[in-house]
C-alpha cells in the first residue's frame, strides 16, 4: 500500500496544538497558548479564533492550554482551556458561556446535554445550548452509603443505551480502581464497585486484591470492558484480565486472562479496541490480536518504540503511533504492515502515564478518511 502523504498542515497562532475534532470539513482545536480555532481543512485557513488568557485572582497568569478533542454540537464548540470548559459559538467563535467549576475535563455530548468531569470527584450534565446545569453526581449519590465517584479517571466515558460508564484512577492509600454506571438523563448511580478481595491459595496472603486498571472503559459486543488487575501480596505478583460486565446490572460476564504465549511480556497495557472478529490490545512496543471467545493470540507485532495510547481501526486497518514521531498501519486480520512513516517534525508523544488519574494523550484521530496527527507545532492531515 502507498505511503500516506501530508496533504495539509494546520496551525494555530500559538504553539503546542492539541488534537482536533473534525466536523463538516472544519477542524476545531486549540493550543498551549490558549487559542481555540476553527480551521478549514481544505485550505488551512482560519475561519475564526478566540483566546483564553486566564488569570488567578491576584492577576498572575494561569494555565490556559487547550485540551484535545473538543465537543462539537450543532451550535457550540465546547473546549477545555486551563481546566475550565468554554462554550464557543460554532459560527463565530464568540464565547457564549462557561462552566464556573475549575478543573473540568473531557466534555462529551449526549443528545441535548454535555457531560463533563469536575475535579476528578464528580460528573455533571449541562443543558444545551443554554448551559444550565441538569444534574451533578454530588447530589445524585448523596444518599449512597459508599462514596462513589472519588478519583474518577480524567478520560472520556463509554456510553450505551442511556448509560454512562466511568473508571477510577489509582493512587495508593486513597483510591484503588473501580467502575461505575450513571443514568445520562438523571445522573442516578445505577451500579458501581471499587476494589474487592478474593481468596488466595498462598498461606501468607490474606486475600488477592481485585481492582480496575486506570484505563478508560470500552463498550463493545453488548458489554462494558475494562482491564482488571489481581494483586497477590503473598507472591508479590499481579495478573491482568480483560473483563466484560453487563451494562444493565454490572454483573461479570466474560474474563479473558492475559495470554501466556512465549515472547509476550504483558498484553493489556491500555484500553482495548474491538473489531468484527478480533480484540486488539497494546502493551509497551507491541500490539496483539486476540480471539474474543478464548483470548488466544491470533497474531502479534512489535514496533521500534513504545506504542502511544490505543490504535484507531478503520477499513480493516489499524493506525497507531509510537514514540519518536513514527506512524504505522497494519492489516487488522493478519498484522502484516501496510505502511510506516516517520514524521519530519518534532513530536512529544509519550506512552508514559502522566499521573494517577490520567491516560497518555492520543496523537491521532480519523475523520472522513483522513488521518489527523498532532505534532509539537502543527496538526498534519495525511491521506
Amino acid at each position: 500500500m502507498d505511503q500516506p502523504r501530508v496533504r495539509r498542515r494546520l496551525t494555530t497562532p500559538g504553539d503546542g496544538p492539541a488534537l482536533p475534532t473534525v466536523d463538516g470539513g472544519v477542524a476545531y482545536f486549540g493550543d498551549a497558548d490558549g487559542h481555540v480555532c476553527a480551521i478549514d481543512v481544505a485550505d488551512g485557513g482560519i475561519l475564526w479564533q478566540s483566546r483564553h488568557d486566564l488569570r488567578h485572582r491576584d492577576g498572575t497568569p494561569a494555565l490556559s492550554s487547550v485540551a484535545a478533542l473538543p465537543a462539537v454540537s450543532a451550535e457550540l464548540v465546547l473546549a477545555e482551556a486551563g481546566e475550565q470548559v468554554f462554550a464557543h459559538d460554532r459560527r463565530t467563535g464568540q464565547v457564549r458561556w462557561s462552566m464556573p467549576e475549575i478543573s473540568s475535563h473531557h466534555a462529551v455530548l449526549f443528545g441535548d446535554a454535555v457531560v463533563v468531569l469536575h475535579d476528578l470527584a464528580a460528573v455533571a450534565a449541562y443543558q444545551l445550548p443554554a448551559g444550565g446545569r441538569r444534574w451533578s453526581s454530588v447530589d445524585t449519590v448523596s444518599g449512597v452509603a459508599d462514596h462513589y465517584g472519588f478519583g474518577l479517571l480524567a478520560t472520556f466515558p463509554a456510553t450505551a443505551d442511556g448509560r454512562m460508564f466511568l473508571t477510577e484512577g489509582f493512587e495508593g492509600n486513597r483510591t484503588h480502581g473501580g467502575l461505575h454506571s450513571f443514568d445520562v438523563d438523571s445522573g442516578a448511580l445505577l451500579w458501581g464497585f471499587h476494589e474487592d478481595f478474593v481468596t488466595c491459595g498462598h498461606d501468607d496472603c490474606e486475600g488477592d486484591q481485585l481492582q480496575v486498571a486506570p484505563n478508560r472503559p470500552v463498550y463493545a459486543r453488548g458489554l462494558v470492558w475494562v482491564v482488571r488487575e489481581r494483586w497477590c501480596d503473598g507472591a508479590g505478583t499481579a495478573a491482568l484480565s480483560l473483563v466484560g460486565f453487563d451494562p444493565a446490572t454490572g454483573a461479570e460476564r466474560v474474563a479473558l486472562k492475559e495470554p501466556a504465549e512465549a515472547g509476550i511480556d504483558g498484553c493489556f497495557g491500555s484500553a482495548p479496541v474491538f473489531g468484527a472478529d478480533l480484540i486488539y490490545c497494546t502493551s509497551a512496543d507491541a500490539i496483539h490480536a486476540l480471539e474474543p471467545g478464548s483470548g488466544r493470540v491470533r497474531w502479534s507485532r512489535r514496533f521500534p518504540a513504545p506504542v502511544v495510547d490505543t490504535p484507531l481501526l478503520a477499513d480493516q486497518t489499524l493506525h497507531l503511533a509510537s514514540e519518536g514521531g513514527r506512524l504505522h498501519a497494519v492489516d487488522a486480520a493478519t498484522g502484516v504492515p501496510r505502511w510506516d512513516v516517520t514524521l519530519d517534525e518534532p513530536t512529544s508523544w509519550s506512552a508514559a502515564v502522566p499521573g494517577e488519574y490520567d491516560e497518555p494523550q492520543p496523537p491521532l484521530t480519523l475523520a472522513d478518511g483522513v488521518l489527523y496527527v498532532v505534532t509539537d507545532h502543527a496538526v498534519l492531515a495525511l491521506a
